[in-house]
């Protein structure tokens, strides 16, 4: 009875307070942080995959090279207490739907939580250092994190995919250039809808390239694409081919915004007189996934932005292309998929 009259008098003094509601919602927000933290970290020592089999701890010091066990096991009580981990007959094993398509290898949320605690949570800590930086001052994420921000990126798949194979429909392109091709996801879905289309596919990064290099030779597409590591501009400026479709998805917000309409001017001298651009991009504001991209890349030191309402249209009208189609793609989302054609 005593323990019972000490919290309803602590309840009744939490309710004098005030603000019971902001506090609760903000001790909600606490434990979703200590779970995306302590699946970030789960992530980057690769242990969960090591779990699934349920291990004690002296096996999981071994594993780890730990020489402090008993931060260890505090650790592994936060998965306990969240329910990520288990812990039976003293061995710790995978529970929590999270940690479970961890432990399985998801592409998409190893990547989402390998990149939180450097890429993600990073410009939110040092905020004041970004706010008081000169011109040109910032992060170098965009090429440091380049293969996780390749497959975060891929969330939208689906959808994004779902719309080049309608593009490639109808224009039966013979040769198809993708701009930016990431871990090459796209590149393989025009392969897979046109058995007579080739691809070149270009990035900046060489690792990028490789990944996209072992995932199409894996599926068997090594002979009908071609795979660059450039930049685009350097390419329009002497073209030995032309194209009839070229592919930005995902990547337009990249490109300086000041000179875009310069980006689709080059592009438009890799096209073939039927040739087609299209455009996927995320724009902004419209969502709290938009409003987050949108400041990670103000962030970065390079001129990086997502296009406003109306901008792409606009960039592309006065870079002499007409739109043919402008839809959105993803539902609840500002993220618009574009086909336009030279006039």
């Amino acid at each position: 009875m005593r323990a019972l009259g000490v919290q309803l008098r602590g309840v009744v003094d939490t309710l004098r307070s005030g603000r019971v509601a902001a506090r609760a919602l903000a001790i909600a927000d606490s434990r979703s942080l200590v779970r995306s933290m302590f699946l970030a970290s789960a992530v980057r020592i690769e242990i969960l995959p090591y779990l699934r089999a349920g291990r004690r701890l002296p096996e999981i010091v071994d594993q780890t090279g730990c020489t402090r066990p008993d931060r260890l096991r505090a650790w592994l009580s936060i998965g306990s207490e969240l329910g990520e981990l288990s812990i039976r007959a003293e061995r710790y094993g995978v529970r929590g739907r999270r940690a479970r398509a961890l432990a399985e290898g998801d592409p998409l949320l190893v990547a989402h939580y390998r990149s939180m605690l450097e890429y993600q949570i990073g410009p939110y800590g040092e905020l004041g250092e970004l706010l008081r930086a000169e011109a040109g001052g910032g992060r170098a994420d965009l090429a440091r994190y380049a293969d996780d921000i390749a497959q975060v990126s891929l969330a939208a798949a689906p959808f994004v995919s779902s719309f080049v194979r309608q593009s490639v429909a109808e224009i039966h392109p013979s040769r198809v250039l993708d701009v930016g091709c990431g871990t090459g996801v796209y590149s393989k879905v025009v392969l897979q809808s046109d058995p007579l289309a080739h691809v070149e596919a270009i990035d900046l990064s060489e690792d990028v390239i490789a990944t996209a290099r072992n995932e199409l030779d894996r599926a068997g597409y090594g002979s009908r694409v071609g795979l660059h590591v450039g930049d685009v501009r350097d390419w329009a400026r002497e073209p030995s081919q032309r194209f009839d479709l070229v592919m930005l998805l995902n990547n337009i917000y990249y490109f300086d915004p000041q000179h875009r309409d310069e980006l689709y001017r080059d592009i438009a001298e890799l096209l073939t007189d039927r040739g087609q651009l299209i455009i996927v991009s995320m724009t902004s504001p419209g969502s709290v996934a938009a409003a987050h991209l949108h400041f990670m890349l103000a962030c970065q030191s390079t001129a990086a932005s997502l296009p406003g309402p109306g901008e792409i249209e606009r960039d592309l009208s006065e870079s002499g292309f007409r739109v043919l189609v402008n839809q959105f793609l993803v539902p609840s989302e500002p993220f618009v998929g574009l086909r336009a054609i030279r006039q």
